[in-house]
Protein backbone atom coordinates (compact mmCIF):
# COMPACT_ATOMS: atom_id res chain seq x y z
CA UNK A 1 0.00 0.00 0.00
CA UNK A 2 1.35 3.13 -1.08
CA UNK A 3 2.34 5.77 1.72
CA UNK A 4 1.36 8.93 -0.54
CA UNK A 5 -1.05 9.15 -3.20
CA UNK A 6 0.00 9.88 -7.17
CA UNK A 7 -1.03 13.92 -6.49
CA UNK A 8 0.67 13.77 -3.21
CA UNK A 9 3.93 12.75 -4.86
CA UNK A 10 3.93 14.81 -7.58
CA UNK A 11 3.68 17.97 -5.17
CA UNK A 12 6.25 16.92 -2.97
CA UNK A 13 8.76 16.26 -5.58
CA UNK A 14 8.97 19.69 -6.79
CA UNK A 15 8.02 20.92 -3.79
CA UNK A 16 11.04 19.30 -1.83
CA UNK A 17 13.48 20.81 -5.27
CA UNK A 18 12.46 24.26 -4.24
CA UNK A 19 13.03 24.02 -0.93
CA UNK A 20 16.34 22.59 -1.67
CA UNK A 21 17.22 25.41 -3.92
CA UNK A 22 15.94 27.84 -1.18
CA UNK A 23 18.48 26.81 1.05
CA UNK A 24 21.24 26.69 -1.25
CA UNK A 25 20.64 30.36 -1.94
CA UNK A 26 20.01 31.31 2.07
CA UNK A 27 23.90 29.57 2.64
CA UNK A 28 25.01 31.21 -0.22
CA UNK A 29 23.80 34.80 0.91
CA UNK A 30 25.49 34.28 4.42
CA UNK A 31 28.96 33.08 3.19
CA UNK A 32 28.79 36.19 1.17
CA UNK A 33 28.50 38.55 3.89
CA UNK A 34 32.27 37.75 4.32
CA UNK A 35 33.22 40.42 2.47
CA UNK A 36 36.61 40.30 0.08
CA UNK A 37 37.92 43.35 -0.73
CA UNK A 38 40.19 44.48 -3.77
CA UNK A 39 42.69 47.33 -3.83
CA UNK A 40 40.44 49.32 -5.21
CA UNK A 41 38.02 49.10 -2.67
CA UNK A 42 35.38 47.14 -4.26
CA UNK A 43 34.43 43.92 -3.04
CA UNK A 44 35.66 40.59 -4.82
CA UNK A 45 31.94 39.36 -4.16
CA UNK A 46 31.49 41.21 -0.50
CA UNK A 47 30.03 44.58 0.01
CA UNK A 48 31.61 47.37 1.67
CA UNK A 49 34.99 47.06 4.37
CA UNK A 50 34.54 43.60 6.60
CA UNK A 51 31.43 42.53 6.94
CA UNK A 52 28.14 42.35 9.57
CA UNK A 53 29.55 38.62 10.58
CA UNK A 54 33.02 39.82 11.53
CA UNK A 55 32.24 43.06 13.39
CA UNK A 56 31.74 41.27 16.16
CA UNK A 57 35.05 40.12 18.20
CA UNK A 58 36.74 41.19 15.66
CA UNK A 59 40.46 41.41 17.04
CA UNK A 60 43.59 42.78 14.80
CA UNK A 61 46.93 40.81 14.55
CA UNK A 62 49.88 42.29 15.38
CA UNK A 63 51.90 43.97 12.66
CA UNK A 64 49.19 43.15 9.76
CA UNK A 65 47.91 44.88 7.69
CA UNK A 66 44.06 43.62 7.25
CA UNK A 67 43.01 45.94 4.06
CA UNK A 68 46.28 44.34 2.37
CA UNK A 69 45.53 40.98 3.37
CA UNK A 70 42.39 40.96 2.08
CA UNK A 71 43.41 42.87 -0.91
CA UNK A 72 45.64 39.89 -1.20
CA UNK A 73 43.43 37.17 -1.00
CA UNK A 74 40.79 38.81 -3.84
CA UNK A 75 43.79 38.55 -5.85
CA UNK A 76 44.64 35.12 -5.50
CA UNK A 77 40.76 34.18 -5.35
CA UNK A 78 40.55 36.42 -9.08
CA UNK A 79 43.30 34.26 -9.92
CA UNK A 80 41.69 31.02 -8.97
CA UNK A 81 38.25 31.82 -10.25
CA UNK A 82 40.09 33.16 -13.84
CA UNK A 83 41.85 29.92 -14.42
CA UNK A 84 39.18 27.65 -13.27
CA UNK A 85 36.57 28.89 -15.58
CA UNK A 86 39.15 28.69 -18.60
CA UNK A 87 39.18 25.23 -18.33
CA UNK A 88 35.82 24.40 -17.85
CA UNK A 89 35.33 26.44 -20.55
CA UNK A 90 37.81 24.86 -22.48
CA UNK A 91 36.82 21.07 -21.58
CA UNK A 92 33.44 21.88 -22.45
CA UNK A 93 33.97 22.77 -25.67
CA UNK A 94 35.93 19.15 -26.35
CA UNK A 95 32.96 17.74 -24.74
CA UNK A 96 30.11 19.25 -26.84
CA UNK A 97 31.89 17.42 -29.64
CA UNK A 98 31.84 13.97 -27.62
CA UNK A 99 28.39 15.01 -26.40
CA UNK A 100 26.98 15.29 -29.68
CA UNK A 101 28.50 12.04 -31.28
CA UNK A 102 27.81 10.31 -28.57
CA UNK A 103 23.90 11.39 -28.45
CA UNK A 104 23.77 10.57 -32.34
CA UNK A 105 25.90 6.95 -31.02
CA UNK A 106 22.59 6.47 -28.85
CA UNK A 107 20.19 6.64 -31.39
CA UNK A 108 21.78 4.62 -34.39
CA UNK A 109 21.98 1.71 -31.58
CA UNK A 110 18.66 2.02 -30.33
CA UNK A 111 16.65 2.78 -33.39
CA UNK A 112 19.07 0.24 -35.91
CA UNK A 113 17.86 -2.44 -32.98
CA UNK A 114 13.77 -2.20 -35.03
CA UNK A 115 15.33 -1.05 -38.00
CA UNK A 116 13.82 2.43 -37.02
CA UNK A 117 10.58 1.70 -37.24
CA UNK A 118 7.98 3.73 -36.78
CA UNK A 119 4.78 1.85 -35.76
CA UNK A 120 3.41 1.11 -32.36
CA UNK A 121 5.26 -2.28 -30.85
CA UNK A 122 3.52 -4.81 -28.43
CA UNK A 123 4.37 -3.98 -24.87
CA UNK A 124 7.47 -5.96 -23.78
CA UNK A 125 5.15 -6.94 -20.12
CA UNK A 126 1.71 -7.00 -22.11
CA UNK A 127 1.90 -8.11 -25.19
CA UNK A 128 -1.87 -7.65 -25.76
CA UNK A 129 -1.23 -3.89 -25.28
CA UNK A 130 0.94 -1.44 -28.24
CA UNK A 131 3.36 0.88 -27.18
CA UNK A 132 5.56 3.50 -28.46
CA UNK A 133 7.64 2.68 -31.57
CA UNK A 134 11.66 2.27 -31.25
CA UNK A 135 12.29 5.49 -33.38
CA UNK A 136 10.78 7.34 -30.77
CA UNK A 137 12.30 5.64 -28.14
CA UNK A 138 15.76 6.39 -29.75
CA UNK A 139 14.81 9.91 -30.40
CA UNK A 140 13.99 10.69 -26.40
CA UNK A 141 16.96 8.63 -25.04
CA UNK A 142 19.40 10.35 -26.94
CA UNK A 143 17.40 14.09 -25.93
CA UNK A 144 17.45 12.41 -22.42
CA UNK A 145 21.39 11.77 -22.65
CA UNK A 146 22.09 15.50 -23.91
CA UNK A 147 19.40 16.92 -21.34
CA UNK A 148 21.61 14.64 -18.25
CA UNK A 149 24.73 15.97 -19.41
CA UNK A 150 24.01 19.39 -19.76
CA UNK A 151 22.56 19.02 -16.35
CA UNK A 152 25.47 18.07 -15.52
CA UNK A 153 27.62 20.60 -17.05
CA UNK A 154 25.34 23.52 -15.02
CA UNK A 155 26.13 21.47 -12.26
CA UNK A 156 30.13 21.38 -12.51
CA UNK A 157 29.76 25.32 -13.33
CA UNK A 158 27.56 26.30 -10.73
CA UNK A 159 29.90 23.99 -8.09
CA UNK A 160 33.29 25.52 -9.36
CA UNK A 161 32.03 29.36 -8.69
CA UNK A 162 30.73 28.22 -5.26
CA UNK A 163 33.98 26.76 -4.59
CA UNK A 164 36.43 29.57 -6.15
CA UNK A 165 33.82 32.35 -4.30
CA UNK A 166 34.09 30.47 -0.78
CA UNK A 167 37.94 29.53 -0.66
CA UNK A 168 39.41 33.01 0.32
CA UNK A 169 36.57 33.94 2.85
CA UNK A 170 37.55 30.58 4.56
CA UNK A 171 41.07 32.04 4.68
CA UNK A 172 39.71 34.93 6.24
CA UNK A 173 37.47 33.80 8.56
CA UNK A 174 40.40 30.79 9.29
CA UNK A 175 42.51 34.07 10.80
CA UNK A 176 39.79 34.56 13.05
CA UNK A 177 39.83 30.83 14.40
CA UNK A 178 39.06 27.45 12.67
CA UNK A 179 35.19 27.31 13.75
CA UNK A 180 34.38 30.55 11.71
CA UNK A 181 36.37 28.84 8.79
CA UNK A 182 34.62 25.64 9.22
CA UNK A 183 31.32 27.37 9.40
CA UNK A 184 31.96 28.96 5.97
CA UNK A 185 33.58 26.02 4.56
CA UNK A 186 30.60 24.14 5.65
CA UNK A 187 27.70 25.83 4.78
CA UNK A 188 29.88 26.58 1.59
CA UNK A 189 29.70 22.66 0.87
CA UNK A 190 26.04 22.84 1.60
CA UNK A 191 25.14 25.62 -0.65
CA UNK A 192 26.72 23.79 -3.66
CA UNK A 193 25.41 20.10 -2.34
CA UNK A 194 21.56 21.50 -2.07
CA UNK A 195 21.52 23.51 -5.32
CA UNK A 196 23.06 20.62 -7.31
CA UNK A 197 21.10 17.88 -5.85
CA UNK A 198 18.19 20.18 -5.71
CA UNK A 199 18.34 21.54 -9.62
CA UNK A 200 19.07 17.93 -10.84
CA UNK A 201 15.99 16.41 -9.30
CA UNK A 202 13.55 19.32 -10.80
CA UNK A 203 15.34 18.85 -14.45
CA UNK A 204 14.43 15.16 -14.09
CA UNK A 205 11.20 15.47 -12.30
CA UNK A 206 10.48 17.86 -15.80
CA UNK A 207 11.98 15.46 -18.43
CA UNK A 208 9.65 12.50 -17.31
CA UNK A 209 6.29 14.64 -16.82
CA UNK A 210 7.24 16.03 -20.44
CA UNK A 211 8.40 12.87 -21.70
CA UNK A 212 5.04 11.35 -20.44
CA UNK A 213 3.26 13.73 -22.56
CA UNK A 214 3.90 11.49 -25.48
CA UNK A 215 4.45 8.62 -23.61
CA UNK A 216 1.07 8.26 -21.73
CA UNK A 217 0.51 5.19 -19.86
CA UNK A 218 3.51 3.37 -21.45
CA UNK A 219 5.82 3.67 -18.42
CA UNK A 220 8.01 1.22 -19.54
CA UNK A 221 8.81 2.81 -22.83
CA UNK A 222 9.43 6.24 -20.73
CA UNK A 223 11.54 5.11 -17.93
CA UNK A 224 13.37 2.67 -20.59
CA UNK A 225 14.16 6.63 -22.54
CA UNK A 226 14.58 8.47 -19.23
CA UNK A 227 17.82 6.11 -18.74
CA UNK A 228 19.51 8.60 -20.86
CA UNK A 229 19.35 10.96 -18.15
CA UNK A 230 21.49 9.51 -16.06
CA UNK A 231 24.08 8.21 -18.68
CA UNK A 232 24.45 11.73 -19.85
CA UNK A 233 24.92 13.22 -16.52
CA UNK A 234 27.45 10.47 -15.59
CA UNK A 235 29.36 11.05 -19.09
CA UNK A 236 29.95 14.37 -18.30
CA UNK A 237 31.32 13.54 -14.67
CA UNK A 238 33.53 11.11 -15.56
CA UNK A 239 34.87 13.72 -18.16
CA UNK A 240 35.35 16.21 -15.50
CA UNK A 241 36.88 14.03 -13.13
CA UNK A 242 39.39 12.64 -15.22
CA UNK A 243 40.39 16.31 -16.60
CA UNK A 244 40.04 18.12 -13.14
CA UNK A 245 42.65 16.05 -11.80
CA UNK A 246 45.03 16.32 -15.14
CA UNK A 247 44.48 19.96 -14.72
CA UNK A 248 45.43 19.46 -10.75
CA UNK A 249 48.17 17.90 -11.64
CA UNK A 250 49.54 20.23 -14.42
CA UNK A 251 48.92 23.22 -11.53
CA UNK A 252 50.95 21.25 -8.89
CA UNK A 253 54.08 20.19 -10.79
CA UNK A 254 53.78 24.30 -11.68
CA UNK A 255 53.48 25.66 -9.03
CA UNK A 256 56.89 23.12 -8.22
CA UNK A 257 58.35 24.82 -10.76
CA UNK A 258 57.58 28.56 -9.88
CA UNK A 259 58.93 27.50 -6.81
CA UNK A 260 62.39 26.26 -8.02
CA UNK A 261 63.02 29.14 -10.48
CA UNK A 262 61.96 32.22 -8.95
CA UNK A 263 62.31 31.54 -4.98
CA UNK A 264 65.06 28.79 -5.22
CA UNK A 265 62.54 26.34 -3.24
CA UNK A 266 63.25 22.67 -3.32
CA UNK A 267 60.27 20.69 -4.55
CA UNK A 268 57.54 19.03 -1.68
CA UNK A 269 58.90 21.88 0.26
CA UNK A 270 55.87 23.20 2.87
CA UNK A 271 57.09 26.96 2.01
CA UNK A 272 55.50 26.69 -1.24
CA UNK A 273 51.83 27.21 -0.64
CA UNK A 274 50.64 24.82 -3.75
CA UNK A 275 52.47 21.87 -1.91
CA UNK A 276 50.62 22.29 1.04
CA UNK A 277 47.27 22.17 -0.46
CA UNK A 278 48.54 19.34 -2.81
CA UNK A 279 50.04 17.27 0.27
CA UNK A 280 47.01 18.16 2.71
CA UNK A 281 44.88 15.62 0.71
CA UNK A 282 46.68 12.55 2.02
CA UNK A 283 47.58 11.29 5.49
CA UNK A 284 50.50 9.54 4.35
CA UNK A 285 51.72 12.52 1.86
CA UNK A 286 51.25 14.85 5.22
CA UNK A 287 53.82 13.07 6.95
CA UNK A 288 56.67 14.91 4.89
CA UNK A 289 54.99 18.03 6.58
CA UNK A 290 55.85 16.37 9.99
CA UNK A 291 59.42 17.58 10.65
CA UNK A 292 57.90 21.80 10.29
CA UNK A 293 56.20 22.13 13.69
CA UNK A 294 53.67 25.11 12.98
CA UNK A 295 52.25 23.04 10.33
CA UNK A 296 51.07 19.63 12.51
CA UNK A 297 47.71 21.12 13.31
CA UNK A 298 46.82 22.01 9.57
CA UNK A 299 43.79 19.76 9.09
CA UNK A 300 43.25 18.10 5.74
CA UNK A 301 39.54 19.63 4.84
CA UNK A 302 40.92 23.41 4.93
CA UNK A 303 43.89 22.83 2.14
CA UNK A 304 42.51 26.51 1.34
CA UNK A 305 43.77 27.63 4.32
CA UNK A 306 47.32 28.12 3.19
CA UNK A 307 46.09 31.51 1.95
CA UNK A 308 46.11 32.35 5.78
CA UNK A 309 50.10 32.08 5.61
CA UNK A 310 50.22 33.98 2.30
CA UNK A 311 48.34 36.91 4.10
CA UNK A 312 50.63 36.86 7.34
CA UNK A 313 53.53 37.26 5.18
CA UNK A 314 52.09 40.73 3.54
Amino acid sequence: MAVLGTVAVEVFIPVAALIGIAFAVVQWYVVARVAVISDAGGGAGGKGRGSDVLEEDDEEEYGVDRLAVEARCAEIQQAISVGATSFLLTEYKYLAVFLAAFAAVIFLFLGSARRFSARPEPCAHDPARACRPALANAAFSAVAFLLGALTSVLSGYLGMRVATFANARTALEARRGIDRAFAIAFRSGAAMGFLLASSTLLVLYAAINLFGLYYGDDWGGLYESITGYGLGGSSVALFGRVGGGIYTKAADVGADLVGKVERNIPEDDPRNPAVRMSLSRSPHARSKLMPHTHLKALPSPFSLVFLVEIGKKI
